[in-house]
């Protein structure tokens, strides 16, 4: 009976045998982690300009044209015809007032 023989291990490859050899794997976490970066870093760029021009330029507008417009005194009158106002009735009340006291 005869030992089985034992496979040696080869030598460990050369630097410049290294250099030629490509690794699929190689840096694939650097790279994912990379492109995660900038995909955030161009999101944080364009989401608030976004926003801006999307929300609040027209929000801003909207407020422009109406203080444009608006009537301080015409809205006091509204507001004091609707009778939301209780301390300044209605002129209808008034009317019905005066005429309480009269009798």
């Amino acid at each position: 009976m005869s030992k089985p023989k034992m496979a040696c291990k080869p030598p460990p490859p050369s630097r410049e045998e290294m250099k030629k050899i490509k690794f699929p794997m190689h840096n694939t976490h650097l790279r994912k982690s990379l492109g995660i970066l900038r995909t955030a870093c161009y999101l944080s760029i364009v989401a608030p300009l976004l926003f801006y021009v999307f929300h609040n330029a027209p929000r801003k507008m909207k407020y422009q044209n109406f203080y444009t417009h608006y009537d301080p005194l015409d809205a006091f009158d509204r507001m004091k015809s609707g009778g939301y106002l209780k301390s300044c009735p209605a002129k209808e009340e008034k009317k019905e007032k005066d005429k309480d006291k009269k009798k």
